[in-house]
């Protein structure tokens, strides 16, 4: 798996109809809002990564949340994950990154997301399962992204700036 930044164009324009989202326009801290691609639903579906907080450490892992390295390392929001299009995504060269302290921990949080791919794809598919068709708690819906409505807006997009391609980039196959 790859880190990638997510356009802020294309995030904005998912903001407006599905608030969770956060909006994009100046980047916090100069560092790009970034996460990893999962196939779910046939769809390249970005999930972004937290960095690490003090509550993380005590947080459980959740549907919805999926803690890195226990929290230490921060966490990936499955809740906000959102489809986007190949090419308004942008991939992440950690290598090329001046920051040594952020540079070690994206480093960190790709060793242990390559190590657990398995187990983020599963509970992406599990949530999104769960959030499209309703079988949830109303907690949990509260909390998550309209995933349904976001693909509908992704394909609007899709055909308002005539985006040809829908390439997944990336795809776990079962044995």
């Amino acid at each position: 798996m790859e880190l990638y930044k997510v356009d802020t164009t294309y995030c904005n324009y998912l903001h407006y109809y599905e608030p969770k989202i956060p909006y994009i326009e100046d980047e916090k801290e100069n560092r790009p809002f970034i996460g990893v691609i999962l196939n779910v639903n046939g769809k390249n579906f970005f999930a972004p990564l937290t960095s690490p907080k003090k509550k993380h450490l005590i947080m459980k892992d959740m549907q919805d949340f999926l803690k890195i390295d226990q929290g230490r390392l921060g966490g990936i929001n499955l809740n906000n994950m959102i489809p986007i299009p190949k090419s308004y995504l942008e991939k992440i060269e950690i290598n090329t990154l001046k920051d040594p302290k952020y540079k070690t921990m994206l480093k960190k949080q790709m060793k242990w997301i390559n190590q657990n791919e398995l187990r983020i794809h599963n509970r992406a598919r599990n949530l999104y399962y769960l959030i499209s068709n309703g079988h949830t708690t109303k907690e949990l819906l509260r909390r998550c992204c309209d995933f349904r409505l976001l693909e509908r807006k992704c394909d609007d997009f899709m055909r308002e700036y005539e985006v040809k391609e829908e390439e997944v980039l990336y795809c776990y196959f079962y044995a």
